[in-house]
């Protein structure tokens, strides 16, 4: 019998290791200022939100994706990573120990790539950018509008499709 590894048991122990830190996630690299997030960041709209108001002019992510094999977690933040760089509108270095690794274009487009679970190196020149693209400025008004809108609806349905009481004398329509 094959032994499966449950990695929403690994997701459960992220708060007892791990403490959020107050620093700024930006690097300053003399030439360059990079953005920072590891694996389970750059899924959350805030962390990256912090690095562009920081100054961020590229983004690196780096990742293990070691407890997650046989699964298509690398795959998710491999398309996450080139979200982030559509959204910023900045160049997305996206490293990983065991899965893929990635240069993308700000627009997205893959310019470099190692496969899963091979060892190999990329070197590229990559664009810096600054400012605030409509993704950075709008994302947290989109979200907040989807949210209420979502709530809303689910009032106004709650109460046009309310349960009629047994014994109801009114008509049906």
């Amino acid at each position: 019998m094959a032994v499966r590894r449950d990695s929403p048991g690994v997701v459960n122990l992220l708060g007892r290791e791990y403490t959020p830190g107050d620093d700024s996630p930006v690097v300053d690299l003399g030439q360059a200022k990079a953005g920072l997030a590891i694996c389970f960041d750059v899924a959350f709209d805030d962390v990256i939100r912090e690095d562009v108001d920081d100054g961020a002019q590229v983004f690196m992510f780096q990742t293990n994706n070691a407890d997650f094999r046989g699964t298509d977690e690398n795959l998710q933040q491999r398309e996450i990573a080139r979200m982030r760089a559509i959204e910023t509108g900045r160049s997305v270095v996206n490293l990983s120990t065991t899965g893929t690794s990635q240069i993308f274009s700000p627009d997205g487009t893959l310019r470099q790539t190692v496969p899963f679970d091979e060892a190999g190196l990329m070197v590229a020149d990559v664009e810096l950018r600054d400012g605030r693209t409509a993704g950075i400025v709008l994302g947290p008004w989109v979200q907040g509008l989807a949210l209420w809108g979502t709530l809303l609806g689910l009032a106004v349905l709650a109460v046009r499709v309310r349960p009629r009481a047994i014994g109801s004398t009114a008509p049906r329509p």
